[in-house]
């Protein structure tokens, strides 16, 4: 029976593009090569029992309309698993070419869309390389199905024909740095669909109608404010600029990945610095390593702040195994231009300790959703739009803390990469397993040919934070840093309370210049800040914000 598409899952089936397929890809490496046999039952009766893996997408004949989910009368797993080798000498530097090969080839759109291959002749084992369009479910949601195919027992007995797919599979610690705030999975569900129908239908008129745009701004003022709110930052959110991260994509990619790190190691750091998170701690490191990266193209980094896309999981616990795309998208801003390593951890976990309390993930999952009922062209440029913003998309995913087994075979490596939209050229994976992380990078081969120089520095990044953690150099004062945090704010304040107790005049403007000084200037009668610094006004500008939108996406 046909099953009709949904609209989250029809955006990323609709986003392919040549130069950025959405196709998930990850790799299980292992020190000793599998029984064939043994692998074929093993993912027939486990991974294909998940009956998306045995549906083909059929668009509908019209043109018109959402595609549907259609059991394909000929599957055949064969057509589904490959199995390929390397040339020798079959190192590292073969397997990453041979994974960025098979990661640019499209999949075949007459079939299920996932693909197995079994890489032999690497080393004296062999790699599992998975490919799964992104329609079938998003990365947190494949993560977990792929590990939970998996064996807790070395001794586990061969895999059972074909069964139905049990739901009841083990639960990992939640798999984002980034906890959903969302409550009430339900009830927000259907709030951001109901918005997303509303935004979808004023689009549509402003494309046939021009004019709209000035009863939107009339009319607009009823969308919840959180909402307008953020729409409203995303539009008038600059786009990055080009960089080795971002711009104009070829079809060639290049992947790279670090040796495993003990999570004891970056536990240390995290302990040291203000009970910063490992994922501060990592995400920090990624930062400097960007930096470094940078600086080696001559590209100038003092002033630069780079945006990074972090997938946010609102699933309900226990549930991340559910196909399908239930995720949420906030943009998180990496304080390249910091140098001092620790200043720039600090900075690092303020900004994700603010992103974890505001309504963005809400929000912006309302937004996806809104995208998935426009048409493709329509919904390629609204991706666009906010998609443009960022250099680069950042996914961590925190795996089981005990080894693995696949088809009788201990996992030793796991890693994977989520796709990319637009001109955005860099995807940074972090995964933990087995009490150790790797990171991983993929990249545009025109703009980033060598990741693992980026690797390189982050490396070098870390182990710069440990020697300092060792050392004992580590400076634990509060952050007074530009005209952007809230440490400058607070500070200038302090300064105005101790002037206006030394009779210091207390009519100044209330504003911060970029030097983290408060303004000198008088402040304007009846407000708080200068003639210079007026914009800075908490005006109402939501109703003009969001007519922008729609005027953006219509052109």
């Amino acid at each position: 029976m046909a099953e009709r598409m949904n609209h989250e899952d029809n955006f990323w089936y609709c986003m392919d593009e040549p130069t950025n397929l959405m196709i998930i890809t990850a790799f299980m490496e292992f020190n000793e090569p599998l029984d064939f046999n043994r692998l074929f039952a093993t993912i027939e009766s486990r991974l294909a029992s998940f009956p998306r893996f045995q549906k083909k997408v059929v668009r509908p004949r019209s043109g018109v309309g959402l595609p549907t989910w259609k059991t394909d009368p000929n599957y055949d797993l064969r057509s589904h698993l490959q199995r390929v080798a390397l040339p020798d000498p079959g190192d590292k530097v073969e397997l990453q070419k041979m994974i960025a090969n098979l990661m640019v080839s499209p999949l075949a759109p007459n079939r299920p869309l996932w693909q197995v291959h079994l890489i032999e002749n690497y080393g004296k084992g062999c790699v599992l390389f998975f490919k799964i369009h992104h329609c079938i479910a998003d990365g947190i949601a494949l993560t977990h199905v792929l590990l939970s195919t998996a064996d807790t027992d070395p001794d586990a007995p061969w895999p059972k024909s074909r069964e139905k797919k049990d739901t009841r599979t083990r639960s990992f610690d939640s798999p984002l740095p980034i906890h959903s705030t969302i409550r009430g999975i339900k009830e927000t569900i259907s709030f951001t669909q109901n918005l997303g129908k509303k935004l979808t239908k004023e689009i549509g008129k402003a494309i046939s109608d021009p004019a709209h745009l000035k009863q939107l701004a009339k009319t607009s003022s009823r969308l919840p404010t959180d909402f307008v709110s953020v729409l409203s930052k995303h539009t008038i959110m600059n786009s990055d600029p080009n960089t080795a991260f971002k711009g104009k994509l070829g079809v060639r990619k290049k992947v790279a990945w670090t040796e495993p790190m003990a999570l004891d190691r970056i536990k240390k750091v995290g302990k040291a610095i203000n009970t910063a998170t490992l994922n501060d701690v990592l995400i920090a490191t990624v930062t400097g390593a960007m930096r470094r990266y940078l600086k080696t193209r001559n590209t100038p980094v003092n002033e630069l702040d780079l945006r990074v896309t972090i997938p946010v999981n609102i699933r309900k616990p226990g549930t991340e195994f559910e196909l399908g795309n239930k995720f949420s998208l906030v943009f998180l801003p990496l304080p390249v231009h910091l140098e001092d390593p620790i200043l720039r951890l600090k900075e690092v976990k303020r900004r994700m300790d603010r992103l974890k309390k505001s309504p963005d993930p809400y929000i912006n999952f309302g937004l996806l959703s809104s995208i998935g009922y426009l048409p493709p062209g329509i919904a390629k440029k609204a991706s666009a739009l906010f998609g443009n913003k960022a250099s680069g998309v950042l996914t961590n995913v925190p795996g089981p803390r005990q080894p693995l087994y696949f088809a009788g075979k201990k996992i030793d490596k796991f890693m994977f990469w989520v796709p990319r939209s637009g001109r955005i050229g860099l995807g940074i994976s972090i995964l933990s397993y087995n009490n150790n992380v790797i990171v991983g990078i993929a990249s545009d081969e025109g703009l980033m040919p060598d990741p693992e120089v980026l690797l390189e520095g982050f490396e070098d990044e870390f182990n710069n934070l440990l020697d300092l953690v060792q050392s004992g150099k580590i400076d634990d004062e509060p952050l007074v840093l530009h005209d952007r945090y809230e440490e400058a704010q607070a500070a200038a304040e302090g300064e105005e309370s101790k002037q206006g107790q030394e009779g210091a005049h207390t009519d100044r403007c209330t504003a911060i210049t970029k030097s983290g000084k408060r303004c000198k200037n008088r402040a304007r009668a009846g407000t708080e800040f200068c003639s210079m610094h007026r914009h800075q006004a908490k005006t109402d500008n939501r109703l003009k914000d969001v007519a922008q939108i729609v005027k953006e996406l219509s052109t």
